[in-house]
């Protein structure tokens, strides 16, 4: 009987390619995980500013570090201690809901893979708007001419929507006050109200203060007894006219950073604070009106 003999020689070489192979494709495969890793840097947000940060793909899943989790809103959407998220397809909204919150992480990843990654804290430093959806996954930069711009856009579209035919959306009568919402559009990044008030007094109507708010339902089950929770949303840019003459009708204009609902039961509040004066009429927008707003 011959004695078995192999190639080492052969088998020591077969083994070094696959070795090379296998350190190859982990090189690609990481090249491929590093580029899909946006850092995005610090978001600051606070109860009077929100950011809203808008991606080339819908939203898998937003992940902040310290954020427990406080309650079920009645359509099952969690409710947050420190920051609420409101996500909606490719856009998150993050509010800010107390000023202790802790400076934590945020995570988003995209249905295509690709994360983001930072910093999310309280503070006064905002930026309302963050878009990642060009080719750069990076943030854009603040600067004079981009305020500029963004400005004549809002002033652009804001006169579109006040020369709408009026469409009744939601309305309420009180101390000789007709307050109506008359026309709602959106664009990719901000929400545009054309409010009509019929003033039948013989006084004039000085508004001194015009108030968004945000509220959510009351929770069910475990945690039915907690307060509703309310969030204020910061007026971009606002029409002049401030007052409304004596047996007159004035149309008013407002800006707010694009408005994600969300649950089901939550309304947006409208309020008008009457200076040296006690009419404060209030309008209700539920969430499914919200839903329903056509786009520019």
């Amino acid at each position: 009987m011959q004695p078995v003999t192999c190639n080492l020689k052969f088998v020591t070489k077969k083994s070094l390619m696959m070795k090379k192979y296998v350190t190859l494709l982990i090189i690609l495969l990481s090249c491929k995980l590093l580029q899909s890793q946006n850092n995005i840097g610090t978001i600051e947000i606070n109860q009077d500013y929100t950011a809203t940060l808008n991606f080339s793909n819908n939203i898998e899943f937003v992940v902040i570090g310290n954020n427990p989790q406080v309650g079920i809103s009645t359509d099952s959407t969690p409710v947050y201690r420190y920051y609420g998220i409101f996500k909606s397809g490719k856009t998150v909204v993050l509010r800010g809901k107390d000023p202790l919150s802790p400076q934590t992480s945020l995570t988003i990843k995209l249905e295509n893979g690709v994360i983001y990654f930072g910093i999310l804290k309280y503070g006064a430093d905002t930026k309302i708007f963050y878009d990642f959806s060009g080719s750069g996954n990076h943030m854009q930069k603040d600067s004079i001419a981009e305020k500029a711009t963004d400005q004549k856009v809002i002033i652009r579209n804001l006169k579109s929507v006040l020369a709408l035919e009026n469409e009744y959306v939601e309305g309420i009568e009180e101390n000789l006050l007709e307050v109506v919402v008359s026309n709602i559009r959106n664009d990719d990044r901000y929400t545009y109200f054309k409010i009509s008030i019929k003033n039948e007094s013989g006084n004039d109507y000085v508004i001194d203060n015009t108030t968004f708010k945000y509220v959510e339902g009351k929770n069910k089950g475990l945690f039915k007894k907690g307060s509703k929770i309310e969030e204020r949303e910061m007026i971009v840019y606002q029409t002049e006219n401030k007052t409304i003459k004596a047996n007159s009708t004035s149309d008013l204009g407002y800006v707010i950073p694009l408005f994600a609902v969300g649950t089901s039961t939550g309304v947006l509040k409208i309020q008008f604070i009457e200076k040296k004066g006690t009419r404060d009429p209030g309008i209700e927008l539920k969430s499914k009106t919200m839903l329903k707003v056509k786009t520019i």
